[in-house]
């Protein structure tokens, strides 16, 4: 996806009906080439066709519902599109080489050229197609069955393993689509084709990670061994560098499909007293006068496997528990699951939990818990403490429950799931490293991942013991002008918004609780700012920090940071600027590249991107669609997924 955002709207077409359109596109290329291998070939594109009118109008809601019937449907079409296009292949392969001089004489060029290549992701689509049915029909059956022994998940693990040949099949099929796809230039083909592939570039590889994870979902969910994950609830209300302020955290042991126990605890008690721990990082130390790393602060680097690999190290320091892997969530991910599986019933609770009251219920049973009859407002004497973070552990038990239970929709909790990844709401790392490779691969590892263009990613820090960060807006503006000798100048300007009310209260940096989960809400913003950008980024000045204090160092993956403070009180706007130097080198083939990472755990933010071009030269957006102004080529965009803004200078 180097030419596209990889975020999505809900109105775009689904990934296998994209399939369908590169298909079709492709039929249309062939179709004049066919007629002259005679009544077999035109035979097979007729059906060809058929077919594909006929899965494009089927409910592709069954890839989501696992309608067993549906798919095996599905399945047939796709077997029968599959065979269609091998006659074709084969009565049109002695033509092919003609399609280049015949496009040129039609005027179509470019697209005569794309025949072979078009042809090719056509053959592969279709296989790939088949063959994640023939993956996916069992697995919808395993679900489906009303007599099935043992829980949904222990019934799907071993229709994993079953299909296992299946999903490596349609692996082979999307590479050999991804390496025809790689010899097409989308600038030179009618914008109507290229449109398809564009947006085929957002989900092809999503459709090859499904299929790889699908493959090693058997070592996931511990077919061939126990496994046991660390479980990080992250407060997104006081958010850190991947998602939040680790809140409480808990095992789960997985073995041959089936859930073990769930036990959350607070993360303050993970602490052993009699063991020595590291040292606090000297950002930490500086922005909250912490002397030593606990496990609650864990996740204080940007890059999550590195604060995955943390956590695991004082996890086992302090209890003893080894781990196989981190699963972080944070409170949206947290509502969208429970969407998906409300409402829930928990004991003592006066009402079920569902996705519209769960984040309300989370605050107040945390201000006055059902175990105890204190309050946080008497913190100080009570054993209020003890019990002010049940909730977690009990909403827990009660989604194991209803999981085990097998009455899920578990279209609608793939989908939340899906989401959740995609916009960094939950994130996944595994001690395996084939698995690990494959999260990183997908995005859904959280790591920081500056690539070879111009890279952003900023890394705001909640470092003032409350929960304000619901009530905080920013907006992000970023302009680029190329110099002469192949540098770029960079100017960052983030403004912050505290949505409170205005207070004249002083702005005090201590950690204390207040009188509600909604007064710490309503507090300053103490935010510890950190902003990666590529390596060898000479920072030129900096200002609205706090004391004008920026600090320039090495960042994580081979990136510059920029770090610094700022102070936002309840209802009003801050911002800060930098202007910093790029190394030249970022500009290839006229083309600019900004990769614009999310940080975890944030809503979707508003950025600005401008291009400042030089006088007499013409820039153009590739991806995301943008604007010409005065001063360059300008793009908006809701940063809720990890995105490329792609532009090249017209010659």
């Amino acid at each position: 996806m180097t030419a596209s955002p990889v975020s999505s709207s809900p109105s775009r077409r689904r990934p296998w009906k994209l399939v369908l359109v590169v298909i079709l596109l492709a039929l249309l290329v062939v179709t004049a080439l066919l007629a002259l291998r005679g009544l077999r070939a035109a035979s097979a594109a007729r059906s060809a066709l058929s077919e594909l009118r006929a899965l494009q109008a089927l409910d592709m809601n069954a890839l989501t519902t696992l309608d067993p019937a549906a798919l095996a449907d599905m399945q047939g079409r796709f077997a029968r599109l599959e065979a269609d296009f091998a006659v074709i292949s084969r009565e049109a392969g002695p033509f092919l080489p003609l399609a280049g001089p015949v496009g040129r004489l039609a005027g179509y060029p470019a697209e005569g050229e794309a025949a072979p290549a078009l042809l090719q992701m056509a053959q592969s689509a279709a296989t790939a197609g088949r063959a994640s049915m023939d993956g996916a029909l069992p697995l919808a059956t395993a679900l489906n069955d009303p007599a099935g022994q043992g829980s949904a998940l222990a019934r799907l693990a071993p229709a994993l393993q079953q299909t296992q040949s299946s999903w490596q099949e349609a692996e082979a099929a999307l590479a050999a689509m991804a390496a025809a796809r790689s010899q097409l230039d989308l600038t030179q083909l009618d914008p109507r084709i290229a449109g398809q592939l564009e947006r085929l570039d957002r989900y092809l590889p999503l459709m090859q990670t499904g299929s790889a994870l699908a493959r090693l979902a058997p070592e996931l969910l511990g077919v061939e061994g126990a496994r046991t994950y660390l479980l990080l609830a992250q407060n997104s209300d006081e958010l850190r560098a991947t998602g939040g302020f680790i809140s409480g955290a808990g095992l789960v042991q997985v073995d041959q499909g089936q859930l073990g126990e769930m036990d959350f605890t607070d993360s303050y008690t993970i602490f052993n007293p009699d063991i020595d721990h590291p040292l606090a990082p000297p950002d930490l130390e500086q922005a909250m006068d912490a002397q030593i790393l606990l496990f609650r602060d864990a996740n204080w680097s940007a890059d999550y496997p590195t604060s995955a690999r943390v956590a695991q190290a004082l996890y086992q320091l302090d209890t003893g528990a080894a781990t196989d892997g981190v699963i972080a969530f944070d409170l949206e991910a947290t509502q969208r699951i429970v969407a998906a599986l409300e409402p829930l019933t928990l004991p003592g609770y006066p009402e079920p939990i569902t996705a519209a009251n769960v984040l309300t219920a989370m605050r107040q049973i945390w201000a006055d818990p059902l175990a105890t009859e204190n309050t946080v407002a008497e913190a100080g004497k009570s054993d209020w403490w003890l019990y002010r973070k049940d909730f977690m552990g009990d909403l827990a038990g009660a989604a194991r429950a209803r999981l085990e239970s097998g009455q899920v929709d578990f279209g609608q909790l793939a989908r939340a799931l899906y989401t959740s990844l995609q916009e960094k709401h939950v994130l996944v790392t595994v001690n395996d490293p084939a698995t690990a490779t494959l999260l990183a691969e997908a995005g859904w590892s959280g790591a920081v991942t500056p690539g070879d263009g111009d890279y952003l990613l900023v890394v705001d820090s909640n470092v003032g013991w409350n929960k304000v960060n619901s009530l905080v807006q920013r907006t992000t503006n970023y302009s680029v002008a190329p110099q002469a000798d192949g540098s770029l100048l960079a100017d960052l300007e983030l403004v912050y918004r505290h949505q409170g009310e205005a207070s004249d209260q002083p702005c005090e940096h201590v950690a204390r609780y207040g009188d509600s989960y909604e007064e710490m809400m309503r507090r300053c913003y103490f935010n510890y700012i950190r902003v990666l950008v590529p390596a060898g980024a000479e920072l030129l000045s900096a200002e609205g920090f706090e004391q004008d204090q920026v600090t320039v160092k090495s960042g994580e993956r081979d990136t510059t940071q920029l770090a610094g403070s700022l102070i936002t009180p309840s209802g009003a706007t801050r911002s800060v600027r930098l202007s910093y130097r790029l190394p030249s080198g970022l500009l290839s083939d006229d083309v600019y590249r900004l990769r614009v990472q999310k940080q975890p755990g944030t809503p979707a933010l508003p950025v600005k991107v401008t291009l400042l071009a030089p006088p007499g030269e013409v820039w153009q957006p590739v991806a995301p669609g943008g604007q010409q102004t005065e001063e360059g080529v300008r793009v908006f965009f809701e940063l809720s997924q990890d995105t490329e803004v792609v532009m090249q200078r017209q010659p």
